[in-house]
């Protein structure tokens, strides 16, 4: 069955037609990736299914009982809740239910009722809907998508209005998906997730049995979750199987066999036109007309190929030769208070060396960073940086910039230009025109970005610190950063979210969580595979597997290998109580929905309370024994 169809729609905003001919047809199962360049009406049209606005032609037809979820860039939250409050309101019907069941149970267990069959009629039902609905494992969900997502156990109880922007849109997320919409509409769904969150959410969009469209400008993200691709070029919707590199690919071919086409019809052109010059005037003159008319014909055809993404056009370089000894961290700590970032970290960066930098929000990437190019300093250790080094640091946010100035003036504030090559330097940066007058404050996320890469290029340093780049980038931008970081030839530290960078531009990883840091060779995807050791490490040499280093004696490779062993077993033991635990309030719940003459149904209440309590217990045994088995490295 159809969730949702549309038909021939058509929308515009003033003269500008964003959207034209569009047809399409949700499904059951369908994972689609919708794509286009910025602008091209991706959000309107996400905003038409939902019905937020209506389209100026065509139809658009949902199922009668379909329920829509859309996750919007900006989402808004609840005030005066909590962020678990916030999460639950998925779950408003239900717990209203669930409080009328309790009643209900009550009353049934009430020796002085005299209308037992209707209240068990009553309860039945709800019991039913309830169970329709997702009944109490929608509720076990909540804490579960929260700690997911990125939240701490802390912040559960958290005020929403405390929250930042990247934490609400991450509350807003957590409820949508507890909610189990039926059609789910995703706009930038991984802005603000680490790349453990980002992960979980691939997983579970994977597994999601309803309608999925999702926007986004992560292409692993999409390769991991859809199963086609929609793209948005001149206003139409075009449809291409697989996931987005596939299409990628696809989409290269078309555009090279579209320029192709067009340099035929210009050559085309030229030797028809060629003809009409020499025999205008001779015996061939009405032939040399023909042609002439032929060529205008060709000129008014467009070689339509897909819509042609604007692409930064630049090359990164380093300037002056470093030392071989790039950065020089010994027993190098940084703590807040109690909260312990990293501890004893020493790390040798040499001349070239590609280090990519992960771990989850908070963990203290940035804070690295920023004591690394001097912003901030240690709790304790050194760090140094070595002979010739220059440092071109990329803050996250831009907050490196001048947001009084404009945008030319920042490059001058870089390198002494002559203004008209200061504005051919800025158009390769896709500042073109009056762009060049605005102020910084004025610009958005990704032009403030490019602006920064601009700067980079003129210093040209030989060691390239970035913070998390992509942020605001479409995949055009995000591909031509990724070009510049290959062809870089400095040394480079990349902080970023964005697994494809990470795995095109670095050739080691530092992952920094848990108030422990540890390298490994490789980029993101090889290092994921491996293991850290199960105490805080310390990197010795730049390619030298993470070791202990702590003040506690750490695990040999012996005591690590039998503390594994039995955090699995732990694992195991406590999800067969969960198994059950869920089998025994399972038997209960069919015994109180289809309750037998004989069943003793005040006793089957009372059971059902203590089977749930038991749950509850069970499940919280077993989250502790994976916290402890994931913290020791067993996969989960």
């Amino acid at each position: 069955m159809s969730l949702v169809i549309l038909r021939q729609v058509e929308k515009s905003f003033g003269a500008l037609t964003v959207l034209r001919d569009v047809s399409l047809r949700l499904e059951w199962g369908q994972r689609i990736g919708l794509v286009g360049p910025n602008g091209c009406g991706k959000t309107t049209l996400l905003r038409i299914i939902t019905g937020d606005i209506e389209p100026d032609r065509g139809q658009v037809r949902r199922a009668r009982t379909v329920r829509c979820g859309y996750l919007k860039q900006e989402q808004m939250v609840e005030a005066g809740r909590t962020v678990y409050e916030e999460a639950e309101a998925a779950f408003a019907s239900i717990r209203t239910m669930e409080a009328r069941m309790r009643d209900l149970e009550h009353l049934i267990s009430s020796s002085e009722q005299t209308n037992l069959e209707s209240l068990m009629t009553e309860y039945g039902d709800l019991r039913d809907r309830f169970d329709a609905m997702g009944g109490y494992d929608s509720l076990r969900d909540i804490r579960k998508i929260l700690l997911r997502i990125g939240f701490q156990e802390s912040d559960l109880d958290r005020p929403t209005s405390q929250l930042s922007g990247g934490q609400k849109t991450r509350l807003a997320l957590a409820r949508l998906l507890l909610s189990g919409p039926d059609v789910l509409l995703l706009d930038e769904p991984t802005n603000h997730l680490d790349l453990q969150a980002t992960e979980w959410l691939e997983e579970f969009l994977s597994g999601f049995g309803g309608a999925l469209i999702v926007v986004s400008h992560d292409r692993r993200f999409l390769d991991n979750v859809v199963t086609s691709v929609a793209e948005i070029t001149h206003g139409s919707l075009g449809h291409y199987r697989g996931g987005f590199s596939a299409y990628w690919a696809e989409r290269q071919g078309r555009m090279e066999q579209a320029a192709l086409d067009a340099r035929r019809r210009d050559e085309e052109i030229a030797r028809l036109e060629d003809f009409w010059r020499r025999n205008k005037a001779g015996q061939n003159r009405n032939m040399a007309w023909s042609r002439l008319k032929a060529a205008r014909r060709l000129k008014q055809q467009v070689v339509q190929g897909p819509q042609e993404m604007d692409n930064i056009r630049a090359r990164l370089s380093s300037g002056q030769r470093s030392g071989n000894e790039v950065v020089i961290i010994e027993r190098l700590t940084k703590r807040y208070g109690e909260q312990t970032l990293f501890e004893d970290l020493d790390l040798l960066i040499l001349r070239g060396q590609r280090l990519g930098i992960v771990g989850p929000n908070g963990s203290g990437k940035s804070t690295f960073l920023r004591i690394l190019v001097g912003e901030e300093p240690p709790t304790s250790g050194r760090l140094r940086l070595g002979a010739a080094v220059t440092v071109g640091y990329f803050a996250q946010e831009a907050s490196g910039l001048d947001p009084e100035a404009t945008v030319i003036e920042s490059i001058f504030s870089v390198r002494d230009m002559l203004p008209g090559d200061a504005r051919s330097f800025l158009a390769r940066f896709l500042f073109t025109g009056d762009d060049v007058f605005q102020t910084v404050g004025t610009l958005s996320g990704g032009e403030k970005n490019r602006l920064m890469l601009a700067q980079l290029v003129l210093d040209r340093p030989n060691l390239l610190v970035l913070d998390e780049p992509t942020n605001h980038l479409d995949i055009a931008a995000r591909d031509a950063l990724a070009r510049m970081l290959r062809e870089y030839d400095g040394t480079l530290i990349l902080a970023s979210h964005d697994r494809y960078l990470l795995d095109e531009t670095t050739t080691q990883t530092l992952k920094i969580a848990d108030g422990r840091a540890s390298v490994f060779d490789g980029s993101y995807s090889v290092a994921r595979e491996a293991r850290p050791a199960a105490s805080p490490a310390r990197a010795r040499s730049p390619r030298a597997k993470a070791t202990s280093a702590s003040e506690a004696r750490p695990l040999n490779s012996f005591e690590l290998a039998r503390a594994r062993k039995k955090a699995a077993a732990s694992v195991a033991a406590a999800e067969k109580q969960v198994t059950e635990v869920e089998d025994w309030l399972r038997r209960i719940e069919e015994c109180l929905s289809y309750p037998s003459p004989g069943d003793d149904m005040v006793q089957l209440a009372r059971d059902h309370a203590r089977a749930q309590e038991a749950l509850d217990v069970a499940m919280a045994e077993w989250e502790g024994a994976v916290r402890l088995a994931e913290d020791l490295g067993v996969p989960i």
